[in-house]
């Protein structure tokens, strides 16, 4: 008798939270992260998001390209952007891609990444890019090219990914002796959902 009380009285508890947590918001936050307020428009604007001043630098060994995964490029302690992945092309470039996060919760988001994904109406999105990616090498300088880009498919941010050659580079074959690249970032965006 008592431990069927004790049952009832702990599945009541656990109810009652469950509710709660449903009814605050907490639940689908913890299960759809930042995406689920971007999608919010009805009670989040992202009408405060704006471009970042400043020119964001990071090394890369094009030698040991496994060696460059998690180097960020930029960090201010709340947000991230760092390297996710780093490859040679088919035709002798090199993809890299990045991977930003930011913060959320149940008053707002934000998120610097070479993305803003915007509120076009409340029941459509679209993500745009002015953000300039450049690649120093022997004193010169390649501009790449946004290559590729996904939405708030994280729970706490997005990811996109840049094409660069070395157009110095006769063949493939030479790419293992390229060493050290400086890349730099420029444009980064500012994305901010805050409450109406």
């Amino acid at each position: 008798m008592k431990a069927r009380k004790m049952l009832y009285i702990t599945l009541l508890f656990i109810a009652v939270t469950v509710a709660i947590l449903w009814s605050s918001g907490l639940f689908s936050l913890w299960f759809g992260g930042m995406a689920i307020l971007a999608n919010n428009t009805v009670e989040f604007t992202d009408k405060n998001g704006h471009q970042l001043d400043g020119r964001y630098s990071l090394e890369v060994d094009l030698s040991d390209l496994e060696s460059n995964i998690g180097k960020e490029i930029y960090n201010d302690g709340e947000h991230r952007i760092y390297v996710s992945w780093l490859k040679v092309t088919h035709n002798g470039g090199f993809d890299i891609g990045f991977r930003s996060s930011g913060q959320y919760s149940l008053s707002g988001a934000t998120l610097i990444s070479a993305l803003h994904h915007e509120t076009i109406n409340i029941h459509s999105f679209t993500t745009s890019s002015t953000t300039i990616l450049t690649a120093e090498y022997n004193g010169k300088t390649y501009n790449a090219q946004l290559t590729g880009q996904c939405g708030l498919n994280y729970k706490d941010g997005d990811c996109f990914s840049f094409t660069f050659f070395l157009r110095e580079l006769p063949n493939e074959d030479n790419i293992k002796d390229v060493g050290i690249v400086n890349l730099t970032i420029v444009d980064l965006y500012k994305n901010i959902w805050i409450k109406k």
